[in-house]
């Protein structure tokens, strides 16, 4: 897919999940959640904590040629604070360190930093931040998202899935919602 039709479907995306509006009362002005968009459950239904395979890689694709692109500001997930597209480039590698095995006697082990671009399929979840809203005269809640955060399967050295490690906040309001104030 062309950057171009990229951006377009994250365009898309952004006045998809936000054009629900601000119908009602404000349930919460933020809440935060996990979605898992690659199912590690082989037994459930295909669409049960899943997206179809060409429909999460051109999400994950556009959310992360967005952040690149500068178009939207980027925040690193712990401290909150914007970051530089050279730090959000970073964020596109994977730094593991390793212990490995001499393959030659006396076989010592030895600690060796394995640098690896981070793949699409790599990310199998998003969180993220949202306004909610309660229409009281029908029960409908509507959401706004305000900013998404796609994460990174973490795998420890024998293999075993060791969590998801969150990448960054890409934001879509002027103001991060989790600045300080």
């Amino acid at each position: 897919m062309k950057t171009g039709n990229l951006l377009y479907l994250l365009i898309l995306i952004g006045l998809t999940l936000t054009s629900c509006g601000k119908k009602g009362s404000v349930l919460t002005e933020r809440i935060q959640y996990d979605v898992t968009i690659t199912s590690p459950e082989r037994d459930l239904e295909w669409w049960v904590q899943n997206l179809d395979n060409n429909k999460r890689v051109d999400l994950v694709k556009a959310v992360m040629e967005a952040a690149r692109s500068g178009k939207y500001k980027v925040y690193d997930v712990m401290t909150n604070q914007e970051l530089t597209p050279e730090e959000i480039e970073k964020r596109g590698m994977r730094r593991e360190l390793m212990t490995l095995q001499r393959d030659y006697p006396p076989y010592e082990q030895f600690d060796t930093l394995v640098v690896n671009k981070i793949e699409l399929s790599d990310i199998s979840r998003m969180r993220f931040l949202e306004e909610w809203y309660l229409n009281e005269d029908n029960g409908k809640v509507t959401k706004k998202v305000l900013a998404m955060c796609p994460m990174l399967e973490s795998y420890t050295e024998s293999g075993e899935l060791r969590g998801h490690l969150p990448l960054f906040w890409i934001s879509y309001e002027k103001r991060f919602p989790l600045a300080n104030k």
